[in-house]
């Protein structure tokens, strides 16, 4: 918990330091999209590159750190291309597989 919180910190003085010159550089437009951006870079790479070990088993997280992080990554950007399907489009799709089930490694390939 102290490791979050310092980097909450770190963080939150990077914005305070960085806020008044980008303000005057970009009109407060421009800086809130910069900031913007960054969150999207970062929403990006935590999809691809962090992979969910919530409710998992110990077997379980020894499959999910055992795939590749090419076959994650290609996982989770077909799972949100599902996702904005299903709910932002709408459409009625069948559900998508589950990249760990069981102890059983289903992207082998």
């Amino acid at each position: 918990m102290s490791w979050a919180t310092a980097t909450t910190w770190c963080f939150n003085f990077i914005l305070s330091f960085t806020w008044p010159m980008l303000l005057r550089s970009f009109k407060p437009q421009g800086a809130f999209g910069w900031y913007g951006a960054w969150c999207i870079i970062g929403w990006f790479l935590v999809l691809l590159f962090v992979p969910e070990t919530k409710a998992l088993t110990l077997e379980e997280l020894n499959q999910v750190f055992s795939q590749s992080t090419r076959k994650h990554a290609s996982y989770q950007l077909k799972n949100a291309h599902w996702h904005f399907k299903t709910w932002i489009l709408r459409q009625k799709l069948e559900p998508m597989e589950p990249f760990y089930k069981g102890g059983e490694k289903l992207m082998e390939s």
